[in-house]
């Protein structure tokens, strides 16, 4: 379907934006700044976790959640931002995920609430994830690390919007602006969507393309679509996929 979308979209020539919303925290702009300007050097490694809760009433809210038709589980849901981001950063191109999920505590569900991978990226970069709604009794974090030959960034706070850890060894003035930069949040979605509307009307009236366009969104579902694949063979997966839907899982955790 993000396939189809993307073709039409260039066939029709309409702008589509997937919502990744937190590429535009204050925090992750400077992250990306120092990326492409080659402070980093060679990336060795990086991890995100995304460490949240979700109880029975959030699910029971909205029947759609927790479904493999409609949704997914915790990493299709909750952890597919910090997903999009260590794809983003690391340079999109991936060779290979190995993925690991279960369903601990939300019975009530058909899908995972705990899932991990490691994932092999075509820069010779390795990257792991950790997403989760199993967290009590509330939100902890959610943290992007970044590892390289010059270079070492940690992202917290609820959704990477604050910088914890910030060296560089090409130590410049305007680092220290960065040393312990907070963004205030309202919430654990962050300020990230406002930005991200904004974006899009001006990739509108200027004819240009999204900041975050919809190979992006397809990027991120690849990731999460590979992860539960992985879970379902028992193997690792090669990218790019193909033809495999989350509705695919059906039955995983039966007992």
């Amino acid at each position: 379907d993000a396939d189809e979308i993307i073709r039409r979209s260039r066939e029709k020539n309409v702008k589509v934006s997937a919502c990744h919303q937190n590429r535009f925290n204050l925090a992750v702009q400077e992250t990306r700044k120092a990326l492409e300007a080659g402070r980093f050097g060679k990336l060795s490694h990086g991890s995100v976790h995304v460490l949240w809760n979700r109880n029975e009433g959030y699910y029971t809210q909205a029947p759609w959640r927790g479904k493999w038709a409609s949704d997914g589980g915790a990493l299709m849901n909750q952890c597919i931002h910090g997903i999009d981001l260590l794809r983003w950063m690391f340079g999109d191109e991936v060779d290979e995920v190995y993925g690991v999920t279960r369903q601990q505590f939300h019975h009530y569900l058909e899908a995972e609430d705990i899932g991990m991978a490691i994932v092999k990226f075509k820069n010779g970069a390795i990257g792991t994830i950790e997403g989760t709604t199993n967290v009590y009794p509330k939100n902890l974090e959610e943290t992007l690390y970044m590892f390289g030959e010059h270079g070492t960034v940690k992202l917290g706070g609820t959704s990477t919007n604050n910088i914890d850890v910030w060296a560089f060894e090409d130590e410049q003035a305007e680092d220290a602006k960065n040393q312990n930069l907070q963004e205030a949040t309202s919430n654990v979605y962050g300020n990230g969507h406002t930005s991200l509307y904004a974006d899009v009307i001006d990739a509108i009236e200027h004819d240009r393309q999204p900041y975050v366009d919809a190979v992006a969104g397809r990027n991120a579902l690849e990731m999460v679509l590979a992860i539960y694949k992985s879970q379902k063979d028992g193997v690792p997966v090669k990218l790019p996929l193909k033809h495999f839907k989350s509705t695919d899982m059906a039955g995983e955790f039966d007992v």
